[in-house]
């Protein structure tokens, strides 16, 4: 599931950094639409594609056998992990996703959700929020899991303070209120009865902590800086999420 920034930009099997005119081409076409946020985003994630600049987004989500008359235009705020903690992170819920039948989605701690508002207002409030909250940690606890779909098995994240500010700042800038804030990165999605859960966290807790993980799962990363905020694009009703998309990442103060 993953696209590794290798093939997909057809540098060759002996290492060269060189990429021919025709293979260069699309990548050009690309960059010229997107911001380097973006760019980065559309390289490293998987399943991951960038929204339309359609002010309809559901007119072009393509969901298999989902009607678009199910889903309901819904956002969510995001804070991603990089560079070789989010490669580890999307390998780890790609495995996760292959062995329990679930759906595969970027590594990401959300800091609010279910936000119901259309994109261009979405956007102006992200502008505002991101002007707001000051750049800050995230840091892991351990492995655990939840009682529903969306909080299958996660990383519960400490409640920090830049952690919480960043949560508060957003619900107050969205006018949204909600149960209390519990920051968790998921590694699963899936519906698994009480039994099953306990397997899977045993199970990543060994891939990830364990004395005898390998090195290719060991989580040497305590957790992560955040520099920017993302809004995605997060249609309620889609547990595939095919639908999901990147709009606009924000640069924090």
């Amino acid at each position: 599931m993953q696209l590794h920034a290798r093939g997909h930009f057809g540098i060759n099997q002996q290492g060269s950094n060189h990429i021919s005119n025709y293979q260069r081409l699309p990548f050009q076409l690309l960059a010229n639409s997107l911001s380097g946020h973006q760019l980065y985003l559309r390289r490293t994630a998987a399943p991951l594609s960038v929204c339309s600049r359609s002010a309809s987004p559901m007119a072009s989500s393509s969901l298999g056998t989902i009607p678009s008359s199910a889903l309901k235009e819904s956002y969510s705020i995001w804070a991603m992990p990089r560079g070789k903690l989010g490669d580890q992170l999307r390998g780890e819920i790609a495995h996760l996703a292959q062995r329990h039948g679930g759906p595969s989605f970027p590594p990401h701690v959300t800091v609010l959700g279910d936000i119901e508002r259309p994109r261009e207002e979405a956007q102006a409030l992200m502008k505002e929020l991101a002007a707001e909250v000051k750049k800050y940690r995230i840091n892991f606890v351990d492995v655990t899991r939840g009682t529903f779909f969306y909080q299958c098995v996660f990383l519960l994240v400490a409640k920090d303070e830049g952690t919480m500010a960043a949560a508060a700042a957003a619900r107050s800038v969205y006018g949204m209120t909600t149960p209390p804030y519990m920051p968790h990165l998921s590694l699963l999605y899936a519906d698994l009865d009480d039994a099953e859960k306990a397997k899977v966290v045993e199970y990543v807790t060994a891939r990830l902590y364990g004395e005898s993980s390998g090195y290719d799962t060991l989580l040497v990363e305590t957790g992560y800086e955040v520099g920017s905020l993302a809004l995605w694009y997060t249609p309620t009703g889609d547990e595939t999420t095919k639908s999901w998309c990147l709009v606009e990442e924000y640069p924090l103060s």
